[in-house]
């Protein structure tokens, strides 16, 4: 996220309201915006390409695939992202960029390898028990692979600072979605779900090839240092099972409700609950700002704080070490209450707006009688998240794993009693396992505050030299083992 920090600390370098706007726009866009543009492109070819009037069983097929492949990829690609972010952040401060590239081939040939390895039951799945035609198979198999290699893509195109293009490559990617769907519609005579599932698997196939030959352009010199980004997986496991358990905590509640009834069972493969997958997906799209709101102010307030107390770790004295802890945790606390108090406005607004008029927009009762519960939980959620990310500043990465083990076991014991209680309280698990993921993550990141010197200088703690004859100067003496904690 550093340069995306880059970028919104030009923005608000002149502070004014129209300043402050375009920061959220650009924040949006980067953020959400290509999800939005997917979302837009896709119920506009269910609308025009007649969905309404599918069988039900076809339009759940269809929509059980992409729900699939997206859900899968994401799960799939975010540990690896957030290992070879850490990777590309030493190479730049390295400056070997000759092996960038070469974690790039080789991340994304073992995501593709793995991804080929979960799709082959599947596949095999639909075709011998659904008895689903082979072209239909391809084109999910095609979509899957390319949404994988987009999604890793991610964590490089950042590297780069171009936004523009990312949002560039989905605008075209989507538009020849919506051309090739409309042309085997109308064109070639295919049903609605054959064509919108090769229209959408060429459009995510072209994103994913402009971003593989876009970073091999940027990047261009490649070494065969192929191995060594692999190397990052074990000495960062922490930090890699931190994001997978968190990534996992966030589905793991959706994936116990597939096994209840009132599930559906599609092409006999395919599992989802469809009144409780849809209000998971609106309480996601109702908090979804947060996400906004925290990247404008930790890439930009936070992320100074932080810079300024390291320099004066580096080369300044015991006070003004003291002074910029101080800043650095006021900082944190003025975030965490402006962040939660910006989006409790936000998430009521929405929330009034469904409550209100949610069932006359085409949501169903039981869809509106879970959304409550869990619009609470994953605003808890991504607050949560926000508090791993400064967890990952202060290198706590068994406060940060920990954290993440924490919400994904809650969430999957109290999502099993959950499931069988009343409809309103379907919610409760989720929101249990984000009250305790949260609040160990809060203490966690207070107890840090108490004990900073630990997890800046290790083993050594900063000594006031301000009344001996080191005076003015930042000298480190040896810490009790006791006091490491």
């Amino acid at each position: 996220m550093a340069g995306i920090g880059f970028e919104l600390k030009k923005i608000y370098r002149k502070e004014s309201i129209s300043r402050g706007m375009l920061g959220i726009v650009y924040s949006s866009l980067v953020t959400i915006g290509p999800m939005i543009l997917v979302i837009v492109a896709i119920l506009l070819l269910y609308f025009f390409l007649g969905m309404t009037k599918v069988p039900y069983a076809d339009r759940e097929l269809l929509s059980s695939t992409i729900l699939y492949t997206f859900i899968f990829s994401v799960i799939l690609t975010s540990p690896f992202n957030v290992i070879f972010s850490r990777y590309l952040a030493d190479k730049f401060y390295m400056e070997e960029y000759s092996n960038i590239l070469a974690s790039y081939y080789t991340g994304n040939s073992v995501c593709c390898i793995i991804a080929t390895l979960m799709f082959l039951p599947v596949g095999w799945s639909l075709r011998v028990r659904g008895k689903i035609d082979l072209p239909f198979i391809l084109a999910a198999y095609v979509q899957w692979m390319s949404l994988v290699i987009l999604f890793f893509a991610i964590t490089y195109l950042h590297a780069t600072k171009d936004y523009k293009i990312i949002a560039l490559f989905f605008v075209i990617g989507m538009a020849i979605s919506f051309v090739v769907s409309f042309a085997f519609y109308r064109l070639a005579g295919q049903d609605a779900i054959h064509s919108i599932i090769y229209g959408l698997s060429l459009g995510f196939f072209v994103i994913a090839v402009c971003d593989f030959s876009y970073i091999k352009r940027y990047f261009k010199s490649v070494s065969n240092e192929y191995g060594e980004c692999m190397h990052y997986l074990w000495s960062f496991k922490r930090l890699l099972g931190a994001n997978l358990l968190y990534i996992l905590g966030l589905y793991v509640h959706n994936f116990v409700f597939w096994t209840v009834p009132g599930r559906l069972y599609v092409a006999s493969t395919y599992y989802s609950h469809q009144a409780y997958d849809m209000a998971s997906c609106l309480a996601m799209f109702t908090n979804i700002s947060v996400m906004v709101s925290f990247m404008v102010v930790v890439e930009t307030r936070f992320h100074t704080a932080y810079k300024e107390y390291m320099e004066g770790v580096i080369g300044g004295t015991y006070k003004m070490i003291a002074k910029g802890r101080k800043k650095l945790f006021r900082t944190l606390s003025q975030q965490i209450i402006q962040v939660f108090g910006t989006q409790i406005a936000i998430t009521s607004v929405i929330f009034l707006f469904m409550v209100l008029f949610g069932k006359k927009i085409g949501f169903d009762s039981v869809t509106m009688t879970i959304y409550p519960m869990l619009v609470v939980a994953f605003l808890g959620i991504f607050m949560m998240y926000g508090n791993i990310i400064y967890l990952y500043y202060f290198a706590d990465m068994t406060g940060a794993f920990l954290t993440g083990a924490l919400f994904f076991a809650v969430t999957l014991i109290a999502s099993l009693f959950s499931s069988k209680w009343p409809i309103p309280f379907w919610g409760t698990g989720v929101f249990i396992g984000m009250l305790t993921g949260w609040t160990y993550s809060f203490f966690r990141i207070r107890w840090i505050e108490r004990n900073l010197d630990t997890f800046i200088f290790c083993d050594y703690k900063v000594v006031d030299t301000m009344k001996s004859s080191n005076k003015g100067k930042v000298v480190y003496r040896k810490k009790e083992r006791n006091a490491a904690g």
